[in-house]
């Protein structure tokens, strides 16, 4: 069972991993063309694990943003990674704490994508899905990273090259799939209209706040279908009973 949910989890991870090859690539010679050797990059993408967060903080680094700055918009960034742990810990509260520790350490967009449909569906021992996906997708960003220190930084122009397109596209793949329900269509249409209005916030701050107002919308959702189901149910009651009276 063991062998056969790391598979499974494998297998789920392996078209994000072969979308953020390049990003983490790109990442990575960055990092050297702003002034780190390959030992740091390399443990930067060890033990940061965000691409986005690692994109922007270069950014600032460059530009000659203070620490403080570096660590209050990375933080901001990485809000959304809130709401995925909440997702998560319904299914997660009776791992012992190594192991929710772990997983809240590999928790990116794309292992939450990969992971949550499985994760709901209580399975005994899949949190070795979701740890097989996990470390599936850390190796391959590390080793990316290491790939594009070594490499990549003899292209000057690389970060202009559009080559992350790939993990977006990849990431697209596997989470429209799953957009079924009314609700979560309207929080997906929420979120997205929201993003793009809010698009010209510092920091991309925009996009922790479609975030929000899309689960917001798609939490409103859900109530309103758990009021229309219970008058329906509350509608056929009445009418058994008048059909038994009659």
């Amino acid at each position: 069972m063991k062998k056969q949910l790391m598979s499974a989890g494998f297998k789920a991870i392996a078209p994000l991993c072969i979308g953020a090859f390049p990003f983490s690539f790109i990442v990575g010679a960055v990092s050297i063309q702003a002034g780190m050797d390959i030992v740091q990059s390399t443990l930067w993408a060890f033990t940061v694990f965000a691409g986005s967060a690692q994109m922007v903080a270069l950014g600032l680094f460059q530009s000659g943003a203070s620490m403080a700055v570096i660590m209050l918009t990375t933080f901001i960034i990485n809000l959304r990674h809130v709401l995925y742990s909440a997702s998560l810990s319904e299914h997660a509260k009776d791992y012992p704490l190594h192991i929710r520790m772990l997983m809240a350490y590999g928790l990116t967009d794309e292992v939450y994508a990969s992971t949550i449909t499985d994760m709901r569906k209580e399975k005994e021992g899949r949190h070795w899905f979701y740890l097989a996906a996990m470390f599936g997708f850390w190796g391959n960003w590390v080793l990316a990273n290491l790939l594009g220190a070594l490499v990549g930084s003899s292209f000057p122009d690389i970060a202009n090259y559009g080559l992350e397109f790939a993990m977006v596209a990849a990431f697209i793949a596997i989470v429209i799939p799953q957009v079924k329900s009314r609700e979560c269509i309207v929080a997906a249409v929420v979120a997205t209209i929201s993003g793009i209005l809010l698009s010209g916030l510092p920091h991309s701050l925009g996009l922790v706040v479609a975030a929000a107002i899309g689960v917001f919308a798609g939490y409103q959702m859900d109530l309103a279908t758990e009021k229309d189901e219970k008058q329906r149910l509350q509608q056929q009651a009445e009418l058994a009973t008048e059909t038994e009276g009659a």
